[in-house]
């Protein structure tokens, strides 16, 4: 349908959306009349790897950069278009939104394809998103709905905010449009409550665990200081992998393993805050720990000195995450590997 110009309603990793050709004019212009939208307000595009968005846009450094590090996800990056979409999906400043949807289905539509589609929220202009496809067609007239060549139900979304709109064509990013991820740049993550640091390590499981092939450790390194979100931050990812029960942080036990719903994978919770010295760690056989196809959150890890985080280096894939405190109720998690 969308080879012939048709109006697809899609289920997207946000809220539903609507996938025309964005190659195709005619195209284009029904997915504009239906929305009532004016040429010149743009429409992004989702594609399936950095490589074909290097077909329809010019790659900052900073867009390079987001790229790598939070695609596939809930990002809008804003590039300068190479002008070759259809007269209406870019912006009157010849620049284009590009998104790589967390999303299997889509991402194999646009493989199907070899082209792109457009990622535009399914609602009239003005309106809000929606996230089943009852609540989308209840709203529209005979006429509009006739407009809807297919329309692909995957039930009820979770309410999730349309996806973070990010502009990185100057050196320094912006963000246009705060949705549930919130950065300061590609590396840096921004929390402003336990609610959004759940999300953020929500995100960063599906990008190092849900998708891991590899039966080498993976350890979650959190550094930061006392109640900043690192114990909220490790048991959002014991509940990503279906861990049952209450986890609770090992600060005296130093070390809880726990079962979880992934074949063959465990988590295993390590807190060293009490730990003083290297003696202390050869008692609880610390390297040990991280055996094969082990999930770790490790709190602390600046208690094991340099030594043994080489030594872990050499034992499991490392996420380190620094969290540190911008404002009272303002904190960054800084990624780096």
């Amino acid at each position: 349908s969308i080879k012939r110009g048709g109006l697809i309603l899609f289920p997207s990793d946000t809220v539903y959306i609507l996938a025309v050709d964005p190659l195709n004019q005619k195209a284009v212009d029904k997915l504009l009349a239906f929305k009532n939208r004016w040429t010149g307000k743009a429409i992004s595009i989702a594609v399936n790897s950095q490589k074909m968005a290097k077909r329809y846009v010019q790659l900052s450094d900073n867009a390079k950069n987001i790229y790598q590090n939070l695609l596939p996800g809930p990002f809008t990056i804003i590039s300068q278009s190479k002008e070759k979409m259809a007269k209406g999906i870019e912006a009157e400043d010849k620049s284009l939104g590009v998104r790589i949807p967390d999303n299997q289905y889509i991402l194999d539509l646009i493989k199907l394809l070899n082209r792109p589609i457009t990622a535009t929220s399914a609602n009239l202009s003005g309106r809000s998103p929606h996230y089943s496809v009852e609540s989308f067609l209840k709203r529209l007239s005979d006429k509009k709905k006739k407009m809807i060549d297919v329309a692909v139900d995957a039930g009820k979304l979770a309410r999730k905010k349309p996806s973070t709109v990010i502009d990185s064509r100057d050196s320094k990013i912006k963000i246009l449009r705060e949705g549930d991820m919130l950065i300061s740049s590609a590396e840096r993550f921004i929390s402003k409550s336990e609610k959004e640091t759940i999300k953020i390590a929500n995100f960063l499981y599906n990008r190092f665990v849900k998708k891991r092939q590899s039966s080498k450790a993976l350890a979650f390194c959190l550094k930061g200081e006392l109640g900043i979100g690192k114990s909220v931050f490790s048991r959002a990812i014991a509940k990503n992998m279906g861990v049952k029960g209450k986890v609770l942080s090992p600060t005296f036990t130093i070390c809880n393993e726990y079962k979880t719903r992934l074949k063959h994978k465990k988590l295993v919770h390590i807190d060293l805050y009490r730990i003083q010295n290297d003696f202390e760690l050869e008692e609880i056989n610390f390297l040990d720990l991280f055996k094969k196809n082990i999930v770790a959150c490790v709190e602390w890890p600046e208690n094991m000195g340099k030594n043994k985080f080489e030594k872990l280096k050499k034992k499991a894939k490392i996420v380190l995450l620094n969290f540190k405190y911008l404002a009272k109720r303002k904190r960054e998690i800084n990624l780096s590997r």
